[in-house]
């Protein structure tokens, strides 16, 4: 038998065992003194925590990567905890969690970052290669770049503007070739548009979504992209 175990810190261990039972963890293992530690467990996935009152969440760096099979079934089990628990889905801050994507390095992943600023990305090797004529085909490997770059940027409050110029072009470009990453492009421009407050723009394109008939027809296949544009529609109308 071969186990890695991430063992991450917090200044709270009782508030980030309350966070990780919400995502459907359970305690294993909790020893309050002389030092702080505890072990959740959610399946086969494990995470160690010990508790230093130095912690700085915000400042955190702490990080692991899980590949696995089951990223898609662990995002919709995530999302729909985080849902219920602050009635959406936190994106900016701590806690928060990313949309789950396909990376032009053959993964298709997520990531969340825990109240203690711990990160945690889990993917899974992508395996089924969708065949497009070559026009489609060439948009989606463009637009594969485009939302590379939006990646990179998203959380660098100061790039907003630049990305969304950049994306802006890139959706113009290729708005008449329907393929999965011209969606995904999109929703990351919304997303982008309601932290300006331009909340028209966001609309616009979120109406665009859930209107493609092209992901419509395959409801299944693009069931993120479907649920993550209901989910920003929420947060303009909150």
């Amino acid at each position: 038998m071969n186990i890695i175990t991430p063992i991450f810190p917090c200044k709270s261990l009782s508030e980030l065992l309350e966070f990780y039972q919400t995502l459907g963890f359970e305690v294993t293992y909790h020893q309050k003194n002389p030092n702080p530690y505890a072990i959740v467990e959610k399946r086969w996935i494990r995470f160690d925590f010990y508790g230093t009152k130095h912690h700085v969440p915000l400042r955190c760096y702490h990080t692991c990567y899980i590949l696995t099979d089951e990223a898609d079934e662990l995002y919709e089990e995530f999302t729909d905890a985080l849902r219920n628990k602050f009635g959406k889905l936190p994106t900016r801050g701590l806690p928060r969690i990313s949309a789950i994507r396909d990376k032009s390095y053959g993964v298709r992943e997520f990531m969340f970052s825990d109240i203690a600023g711990n990160c945690i990305r889990i993917g899974r090797k992508i395996d089924k290669i969708e065949e497009y004529p070559k026009e489609i085909e060439e948009a989606n490997k463009r637009l594969a770049l485009a939302l590379d770059y939006a990646y990179k940027l998203e959380d660098e409050v100061e790039e907003y503007e630049k990305a969304s110029t950049f994306l802006d072009k890139a959706i113009e470009r290729d708005k008449n070739n329907p393929c999965p990453n011209l969606y995904r492009v999109i929703l990351i421009r919304a997303d982008l548009a309601i932290e300006k407050e331009d909340f028209f723009t966001a609309t616009q394109l979120l109406n665009e979504i859930q209107s493609s008939k092209f992901l419509n027809d395959n409801p299944n296949e693009f069931k993120t992209e479907l649920q993550r544009a209901k989910d920003l529609l929420k947060k303009i109308g909150e």
